[in-house]
């Protein structure tokens, strides 16, 4: 028996907080994600990494005329990736100084910043529940969720990072305890705010967000002062202003169409139920998914008990119901969160794991609730829970990030996950076509064109399988048939329309041979022949 007391008490005294144990747990959560999202370090370039790193031009120019271009929208009129987000911009150009296209120091980047958005939703879960077993939960639960391998492990998704960074720092200056909130506190709110949204256009949603957590810490007196609301109102209008007139110039990002508003809202419900499930359970990495059918009114049916919850919830101001408030608050975080990626604003992926990256917050929170409530009761339960969570977390990230090491793992697992997907099928074609398998290239290529005829990218890998074959005429007629609907596709046309109208077999297959992205990871090649006859036989 007092040996259970001795380790107790040992508990208590660890979860104890003081500012000490702060900057200690602090630096426990940075050095746990960066455990978790090591393996990251041996990985290559990946995904879009070719178009927004690799083949990015802009980024040898000098700064001063970057930061002139991003402001005046030059930028946009240079088609340069990621015109619109200048802080992202920033972050690949000081890269590209350091590093030049060694991917090592670009991963490295990515992996120190994931590392302080951990700490941040760590301090953050210290403001809301001003308990340090909570703080800890929320931190490394944060660090250890295996559905942030895309945006820790392709470095053009790094924009989740930066504003995520943004938005998790205002959001803990807001509710930071404080015996007298200085003048200033307002105007840093709104200048994290302001990096957010210069980071990505989803950090717009950041005070919706803080409006789900101010249920689970209600806001300080300073809120109603109004300079927050202020500061932030100047921010949104200089924002917007600034990005409605890069608008004019050309869109960047490409939409996804749909027949009618009818269709696109109920797309957007079924999105944002679930965004619960993705969010409150983190726990898988899926870098493609199949495309999804249209939604039927059911899922309409659905939002009533969400709104019902979170509006009485909102009306029980009793602290005993306290409880009730903190779910409602942690619901509308992970409703709130994706919003601006959800059909309402037509992205062309209607889902991906990055749309959910900010929403898993919510359940890194909860898991600080439960810890701290289970700490209260029982310290040495609340710790062997925390060394538990590490345990397991720690391996299942490993494994989430090896997906993303190279083009064979990455397109041989899209195409077992989401058998349906064009694209991943599209992308397996490349890899065949780079590891000189022929047959198989054809076979996936036709895979993809199957499911969706007239899909433009899937056209031009046929084109280019055709053309490292050496049969240009066949090349030809294939392109004769694209219709381009993007500047992407017009510039992927281009490049196998040169190689297809070469005066020579030979030529043309030099041309579909350097028409390979530069960088390019391909991986075993048996492996890929392996995986990929797998996927094809179901």
């Amino acid at each position: 028996m007092s040996g259970i007391r001795q380790l107790t008490s040992g508990a208590r005294a660890l979860l104890r907080c003081s500012h000490r144990r702060l900057l200690q747990g602090a630096l426990l959560v940075a050095c746990v994600a960066a455990l978790a999202y090591g393996p990251s370090l041996d990985h290559g370039f990946i995904y879009d990494d070719y178009w927004t790193v690799v083949s990015n031009r802009h980024l040898d120019k000098p700064l001063p005329d970057l930061l002139r271009a991003a402001a005046s929208g030059l930028s946009v009129e240079w088609k340069m990736p990621d015109a619109t987000r200048p802080l992202m911009g920033l972050s690949l150009w000081w890269d590209r100084q350091l590093f030049g296209l060694s991917p090592a120091g670009y991963h490295l980047d990515s992996l120190a910043l994931y590392a302080l958005v951990s700490v941040l939703a760590f301090l953050l879960g210290f403001a809301l529940f001003r308990s340090f077993a909570a703080a800890l939960g929320t931190g490394l639960a944060f660090a250890l969720m295996p559905l942030h391998s895309e945006v820790v492990s392709a470095v053009n998704y790094r924009e989740d990072l930066l504003a995520s960074a943004g938005m998790f720092a205002g959001a803990a200056l807001c509710f930071w305890p404080a015996a007298r909130p200085g003048q200033w506190r307002p105007y840093g709110v709104a200048a994290l705010w302001f990096l957010a949204l210069a980071s990505k256009e989803s950090a717009l949603v950041a005070p919706l967000c803080v409006a789900a957590l101010a249920l689970l810490r209600r806001p300080p007196r300073w809120w109603r002062q109004g300079m927050l609301a202020l500061a932030a109102a100047v921010v949104a209008l200089l924002w917007i202003n600034w990005r409605f007139g890069l608008s004019a110039l050309g869109e960047q990002i490409p939409r996804a169409d749909y027949s009618s508003w009818v269709e696109r809202l109920l797309r957007s419900v079924r999105f944002e139920l679930r965004s619960l499930w993705e969010s409150l359970l983190p726990l898988r990495t899926r870098p493609e998914y199949d495309p999804l059918p249209e939604a039927s009114w059911l899922w309409a049916l659905a939002v009533v008990p969400l709104l019902g919850l979170c509006l009485g919830a909102w009306r029980r101001a009793n602290w005993r119901r306290a409880n009730w408030r903190r779910a409602a608050g942690l619901l509308g975080l992970a409703l709130a969160a994706p919003v601006l990626t959800s059909p309402l604003f037509a992205p062309t992926n209607e889902i991906a794991d990055r749309y959910w990256f900010t929403g898993s917050l919510a359940a890194a929170l909860a898991v600080g609730w439960l810890l701290h409530e289970l700490a209260r009761r029982h310290a040495a339960a609340a710790l062997a829970a925390l060394l538990g969570l590490g345990a397991l977390g720690v391996p299942s990230c490993w494994s989430a990030t090896s997906v993303w090491a190279s083009e064979t793992s990455l397109w041989t697992f899209a195409a077992l996950t989401a058998p349906a997907s064009p694209r991943a099928w599209t992308s397996l074609s490349r890899a065949h076509r780079m590891a000189d398998q022929p047959e198989l290239a054809e076979r996936t290529i036709q895979r993809a064109l199957a499911l969706k005829p007239d899909y433009v990218p899937g056209q031009v890998a046929h084109a280019l399988n055709l053309c490292w074959e050496g049969d240009r005429s066949s090349a030809q007629r294939v392109l004769a048939a694209v219709e381009p609907r993007s500047d992407l596709h017009r510039d992927a046309l281009n490049v196998a329309s040169r190689c297809a109208y070469l005066p020579t077999d030979a030529a043309a297959i030099q041309c579909a041979k350097r028409a390979v992205p530069k960088g390019m990871v391909l991986g075993d090649r048996e492996q890929l022949r392996a995986l990929s006859e797998r996927a094809l036989a179901r």
